[in-house]
């Protein structure tokens, strides 16, 4: 770990008034889930509207990619976030994850970007029913399923597939918590994927300080105050210590 990036970095969260978080599919992949999110996984919307076929595979990935939800559990990362939030250095988390890992570690405050894949919206009525109630109907043999309500097979979640705009709530209140914000910590995110990889932009256009924790290299490691290359579940339970270890001294 980079010294002067992390003691520049501890300093920071002790004295920021309103520090912000991002995080992002680094952080999920430790703790062994995939991106939801990620384009790869999800078809393009109209493909998804249009064909049974590809709404029938789709549900089959899925179901695969779920179980590894029901097993999870937060990480280091996540735990020292939580732990951020609760001694009052973090005032607000935004995250490209979906699987919901911040909020069972203990995160209050959470902005989800790309919504979650623990709730399934019915794309003809609007209504929404639980991801975990439509993988026990897939589990008794439905390929494709169907609304309570409305009986049409158009279920899928919230996520944005290709082709969707992104949730525009969310994205709002993101870009209003900017405002006023002294240090914008940027965790495990993808910043090469819309919404989040405007963020930093927005945050250095408010004077904030910038810090960003990741195994990869990005454009935003430009214009950051300082960059941390390594695992999120590593570096953050470390900076954490630090601050505990500062604030016993004082």
């Amino acid at each position: 770990m980079e010294r002067d990036a992390l003691e520049s970095s501890i300093e920071w969260i002790l004295s920021s008034k309103k520090t912000l978080v991002l995080t992002g599919p680094e952080i999920s992949a430790e703790s062994g889930l995939p991106d939801f999110s990620d384009p790869e996984f999800n078809p393009p919307i109209s493909n998804f509207r249009s064909s049974r076929e590809v709404r029938a595979k789709y549900w089959k990935s899925l179901r695969s990619a779920y179980h590894l939800l029901a097993n999870a559990a937060p990480n280091p990362a996540h735990e020292a976030l939580a732990e951020l939030g609760m001694m009052g250095y973090v005032h607000s988390l935004f995250t490209q994850a979906t699987d919901g890992l911040h909020q069972r570690a203990g995160t209050l405050d959470v902005i989800e970007l790309h919504s979650s894949i623990q709730w399934i919206i019915c794309t003809s009525c609007g209504k929404d029913a639980r991801t975990d109630d439509i993988m026990s109907v897939l589990e008794k043999g439905a390929e494709v399923p169907a609304c309570e309500a409305c009986g049409k097979d158009l279920l899928k979640p919230g996520i944005s597939f290709p082709g969707q705009p992104p949730p525009h709530w969310e994205i709002r209140e993101a870009w209003m918590q900017l405002h006023g914000c002294e240090l914008f910590l940027i965790a495990g995110a993808s910043l090469d994927v819309q919404p989040g990889a405007s963020l930093p932009a927005v945050a250095h256009e408010q004077g904030a300080k910038i810090v960003i924790i990741s195994e990869r290299e990005s454009l935003a490691d430009d214009y950051a105050h300082a960059v941390i290359y390594g695992k999120p579940s590593q570096v953050l339970p470390h900076i954490l210590g630090k601050i505990k270890e500062r604030i016993e001294l004082n």
